[in-house]
């Protein structure tokens, strides 16, 4: 496409919105590009040439490397910090919780890499290009947890896993941009009218398939080697080709659009990866001379170009004429002792052999000629005085003062060396103040990525803040409220029982204490563009190690004159001759001036007027007075002492009658409870004697019933003996009876 064709579009929509238009669209703001800025890299090349030639030119004074030298220590010397702080200056927890994380992180992630040689190559870019640009890069290092497809057993079934990215590490850093690696893709006058810029990386075959995936990371054409002798040999010159691809940044889309000018659409197109509040990954680039009317960097050596080739000229001149200076002559060839005369040693003498004809010339002078070289040897000093003249003002256009360049007149006084330093600061302030506006710049991109990016787990490590996290204070809060709950619980049984409540636990006093700042409190505000923009201000140090020590000299004449001025006014205040009103406006002049901050300007501003001295006599008057009011007090107080006294009487008679009667009730029932535990024994007492006693009946029952039983068995047996002898006796008795008539004679006529 040609640019008569971009001078008929009037938006990017003209060209369409299909992938091959876009690619079209900034292939076509590339080229635009390239042609603005072409003139200026193409000057860029010559004066990296100039700055550090392979091959120096001949009778060439090399200004330009001295005055990039001079110039990269006057603007640039020392690291700075960052300094992350409270944007005013008042009781804010949480944002001095946020500002000590984010300032630990930002020292952090400065001191893992060499950052001061990512500085010290853009001020050089600013002094030799005239332009400095580093990016911004987060990296994160990202493990992948599980395998895709794999299973794992849960109970009794198998589930397929999927895997998933963790990240373990993270880190921001800043990236130095090759001058003729950039590319603002507009025709801008100012950087805030900016809406897209571009980065050219050179990519290998692998990188271009690992970056956009293997079917486009193939399709691109590799157009150029690395290595110049690569490109000679046939056999691995596709090894070693690489493909130029553009990282083009779109504000408008809020994208970020790759490009290779040999495929037909964009290679990738990622939405915005950093979410900067600024969209770009770069700050305002860094110019060495300042234009608002266009965006092309003037280098500064093309400021005193004109003088430095003129200087370069008187050089060379002064260089031939010192060649030409030499000390020649003619003599006579008779006298052959000339040639070895000139060719002897110190206090060597040469025998001459025809000194006759010597002498009839007049001496040795009017035999030799010399060649005159007065004339040059005049042109020489005229050509040096030409060459400081021109030197001098290149210092002048640069700025670089003579006590800069450790060069000084030792007849000058100290005013005048003092004046030329301060001119001469003077002078480079400006790029002094434009280096800190950078560099503080790159360190707010850097905080802003942080503070959106970093994970809570990365920033505890990271920083060893100890904070609590939001789970251990619920769960101390809890125990704290239950704690109450318990306390208030004691006070009431104990009021009931009339006691006094016991005293509260001291850990209660907690709960009326503001809550502790969390690790997800601390995150949240930093996550919170407003909340993180109006609690912290984020600036760094001096970039210049005189500047801090001018700043503490400064520091201490400002103490001192504070002082002075306390020490000169305090007595006219104290007696009330001079209001304190003018000297806090004479200490805030003073404060404002030297910018020591909107702190102390406030002590000051609370400085109140002294009370007036007193008089002697109002004094003794006043003295009665309190006199009298202190006797009224005393008799009162005296009189409340006996009204308390004689409460407190009553109330200890109360209290001790109340104690009695609770004695008594005590003692009642400690009674009571003891002739309950007596009757209690008694009767336990009165049944084990009753168990006894029928034990024991029933023991005499049972003796007396066997007894029974063998009285009534003896009398059955003496019954029974007895009839057997009545029977006996019977059975005698009728036995002997029937003997005895057995033995009686029988009488004659018995019977009739």
């Amino acid at each position: 496409m040609t640019d008569s064709n971009a001078n008929s579009l009037e938006k990017p929509s003209d060209l369409g919105k299909s992938p091959e238009a876009i690619a079209r669209r900034w292939k076509l703001e590339l080229k635009l590009a390239d042609k603005r800025e072409s003139p200026w890299r193409k000057k860029s090349a010559d004066i990296y040439k100039l700055y550090t030639p392979e091959t120096p030119a001949t009778n060439s004074f090399g200004i330009l490397w001295t005055n990039t030298e001079t110039l990269r220590q006057s603007v640039y010397n020392s690291l700075p910090q960052p300094d992350a702080r409270r944007r005013y200056q008042d009781e804010d927890p949480l944002g001095k919780a946020v500002a000590e994380v984010m300032t630990r992180s930002l020292e952090f992630c400065q001191d893992v890499y060499d950052f001061d040689s990512v500085l010290k190559a853009d001020v050089l870019s600013m002094l030799l290009p005239g332009r400095a640009v580093s990016r911004i890069r987060y990296i994160p290092d990202i493990r992948q947890v599980g395998e895709e497809g794999a299973t794992e057993k849960e109970g009794d079934e198998l589930q397929e896993t999927e895997a998933y990215e963790v990240i373990e590490w993270e880190q921001v850093i800043a990236e130095n941009v090759q001058y003729d690696d950039f590319r603002i893709l507009c025709a801008a006058k100012t950087w805030e009218q900016v809406t897209a810029i571009g980065f050219r990386h050179r990519f290998t075959r692998e990188d271009c398939v690992e970056k956009f995936g293997e079917e486009i990371g193939n399709a691109i054409t590799l157009d150029s080697a690395d290595d110049e002798d690569v490109k000679t040999s046939k056999d691995c010159e596709d090894l070693f080709k690489t493909a130029e691809i553009w990282e083009i940044w779109d504000k408008d889309e809020k994208e970020v659009i790759w490009i290779c000018k040999t495929y037909a659409n964009p290679c990738k197109v990622q939405d915005d990866p950093l979410k900067l509040s600024g969209f770009f990954p770069v700050p305002k680039p860094l110019y060495a001379i300042e234009n608002n009317q266009t965006l092309i960097p003037a280098p500064l050596y093309t400021q005193y170009e004109q003088q430095a080739k003129e200087l370069n000229k008187i050089s060379g001149r002064i260089n031939k004429l010192v060649d030409a200076l030499k000390v020649r002559g003619i003599y006579d060839s008779t006298l052959g002792e000339l040639s070895q005369l000139m060719k002897a040693a110190d206090n060597e003498l040469i025998a001459g052999s025809n000194v006759t004809a010597l002498l009839d010339r007049g001496g040795l002078d009017k035999a030799i000629w010399m060649m005159p070289i007065e004339m040059a040897a005049k042109v020489i000093g005229e050509l040096y005085i030409q060459r400081d003249a021109c030197k001098q003002i290149i210092y002048e256009i640069t700025g670089i003062a003579d006590i800069m360049r450790s060069a000084s007149d030792p007849a000058e006084t100290f005013g005048a060396q003092k004046i030329k330093t301060q001119w001469g600061t003077q002078r480079l302030q400006r790029m002094q103040r434009e280096v800190q506006r950078y560099i503080r710049d790159l360190i707010r991109l850097k905080a802003e990525i942080i503070a959106e990016k970093f994970q809570p787990e990365t920033l505890e490590q990271m920083t060893l803040v100890q904070l609590p996290h939001q789970a251990e204070l619920d769960a101390e809060k809890l125990r704290l409220e239950q704690m109450g709950q318990q306390y208030q619980q004691q006070a009431m049984l104990a009021q009931q029982q009339g006691q006094q409540p016991p005293p509260p636990p001291p850990e209660l006093e907690k709960l009326k204490q503001p809550m502790p700042i969390s690790w997800e409190k601390v995150v949240e505000a930093m996550r919170s563009d407003a909340t993180r923009t109006y609690r912290i201000d984020i600036e760094t140090d001096s970039t210049l190690s005189a500047t801090q020590d001018d700043d503490m000299q400064g520091l201490q004449q400002v103490l001192k004159g504070l002082a002075d001025l306390m020490m000169a006014f305090g007595p006219a205040v104290q007696q009330g001759a001079m209001d304190v009103g003018m000297l806090k406006e004479l200490m805030l002049v003073v404060c404002r001036r030297a910018k020591m901050g909107t702190a102390v300007e406030d002590v000051i501003s609370k400085m109140k007027q002294p009370p007036p001295p007193k008089d002697p006599e109002a004094g003794k008057i006043e003295a009665m007075k309190a006199l009298e009011q202190f006797k009224g007090e005393l008799t009162l107080k005296i009189e409340q002492a006996k009204l308390a006294s004689k409460q407190q009487a009553d109330q200890f008679d109360s209290q001790l009658k109340a104690q009695v009667e609770t004695a008594k009730q005590e003692s009642q029932a400690q009674q009571n409870q003891h002739q309950q535990a007596l009757e209690s024994q008694r009767a336990q007492e009165q049944a084990r004697i009753d168990a006894a006693l029928e034990q024991q009946r029933m023991g005499f029952d049972e003796r007396m019933a066997a007894m029974d039983a063998d009285v009534k068995m003896a009398l059955e047996h003496i019954k029974n003996a007895g009839k057997m002898e009545v029977a006996l006796v019977g059975q005698e008795t009728t036995l002997a009876s029937a003997q005895i008539s057995a033995d009686k004679p029988e009488p004659a006529n018995a019977s009739v």
